[in-house]
């Protein structure tokens, strides 16, 4: 497990995950699917082992720049 999914769970990998970092470096993930659906947590609680919106990012994806928003 990479330090990355051993931190977030699951959510290092979801399509529907947005990593923010905020002004003084403080690192959290926004679960997008709460914008649509207030049952799913804005920032979940970590590390999120199972997640009934859970989509997997494609694995090529996992090491680009856009994967580390």
């Amino acid at each position: 497990m990479s330090g990355e999914s051993a931190t977030a769970g699951i959510c290092a990998t979801c399509v529907h995950m947005r990593r923010v970092t905020s002004d003084r470096g403080s690192i959290f993930y926004l679960c997008q699917l709460s914008k649509a659906d207030p049952s799913f947590p804005k920032y979940p609680r970590l590390p999120v082992l199972e997640c009934r919106g859970y989509e997997q990012k494609d694995p090529k994806d996992f090491g680009s720049p856009l994967f580390r928003q």
